[in-house]
């Protein structure tokens, strides 16, 4: 009797058995058991040797404790780690090397089976070939600084209306303080912004004089300039430019302090990248018939702007250049 007892004892164990084993069989690991985002922060190529990351995962599936994620190459693990399931959504943030690192595949896996989730190409980091045009010789000694970076091949002039400039290898043009363009210049920045150049110009206060320019290259419309006592600055808070990444980036910004701009028409801010807590633009972006055109409204000047401005200034160059190697690449 005994016997017959232990008999079903084990076989009632082995029904338990098999009948897990199945569950656990039939509880299949697939993309519909979780959900995520994943964003990489490709700004990281200007001025970093590491390409920082967000992953954002919800675990659906509860019979999932734990999910791994991890990214790597064919012969490298960049980044490895386990999720366990909290019943919430999950934001983890990291960095992988940039060296030698120009692709990568990111997977999720348990420990019944993996999903290679994505590919992930890292854009390039390469020379732009860049002129820049100066109004005066104390000008270019004093900005030509902010395009002295390992990414910008440069060709600097002080601007001479009565000569004509070739674009042609050209990808950035950049215009400083320059009131007037002769109109063989106009013509030639069209051509080269059809060709799908860039176009940046910090804005002079007296350019307003030239109607061509607001007509042909899209300049903006100037209403008066803001602003005459260093006491009293403008707040700098849609920075929408710079926040496109979850670094923070944003605070050389919130750090400046800007005492004079070039006030533009209202109809402006509808192409306004950066802007004052008056909705006033700092930085506009139009696209301009197959490129890009920048305009800034105020001036790396004591009167002008403090001294925190020209960090953020520099780096909102490096962002207008990087979006021009990225139209590039993709």
């Amino acid at each position: 009797m005994m016997h017959f007892r232990n008999t079903k004892l084990i076989l009632l164990i082995i029904f338990i058995f098999i009948s897990c084993s199945n569950e656990e069989e039939n509880n299949i690991f697939d993309e519909s058991s979780f959900s995520y985002d994943m964003d990489f922060n490709n700004y990281d190529i200007m001025n970093s040797d590491s390409l920082s990351y967000q992953l954002s995962i919800d675990i659906l599936d509860p019979k999932i404790q734990t999910i791994d994620m991890s990214i790597h190459n064919d012969s490298e693990i960049y980044e490895k780690f386990s999720i366990i399931n909290l019943d919430s959504t999950q934001i983890f943030n990291g960095k992988i090397s940039l060296m030698n690192n120009k692709s990568f595949s990111v997977s999720f896996s348990n420990n019944r089976n993996g999903i290679v989730a994505f590919d992930y190409k890292i854009p390039e980091k390469r020379n732009i070939n860049t002129t820049l045009f100066f109004n005066n010789e104390s000008s270019f000694k004093k900005h030509s600084f902010l395009f002295e970076k390992d990414f910008i091949t440069t060709d600097s002039f002080i601007y001479d209306e009565f000569k004509r400039y070739s674009f042609s290898d050209r990808e950035v043009i950049v215009l400083y303080d320059i009131d007037n363009l002769s109109n063989q210049s106009v013509v030639d920045i069209q051509r080269f912004l059809l060709n799908g150049g860039f176009l940046v110009v910090f804005l002079s206060q007296n350019f307003e004089k030239n109607k061509d320019l607001i007509y042909s290259l899209g300049y903006p419309e100037v209403k008066a300039i803001r602003g005459s006592a260093r006491n009293q600055f403008f707040p700098i808070e849609n920075i929408n430019f710079v926040s496109k990444d979850f670094s923070d980036a944003n605070s050389l910004l919130n750090q400046s302090k800007i005492y004079r701009y070039i006030e533009l028409s209202q109809n402006e801010r509808q192409y306004s990248s950066i802007s004052f807590s008056n909705n006033d633009p700092l930085l506009v972006e139009k696209k301009i018939l197959d490129g890009k055109a920048f305009f800034i409204t105020t001036k790396l000047d004591k009167s002008w702007s403090n001294n925190d401005f020209q960090s953020a200034l520099s780096d909102i160059i490096d962002r207008i250049f990087f979006q021009k190697i990225i139209s590039n690449a993709y």
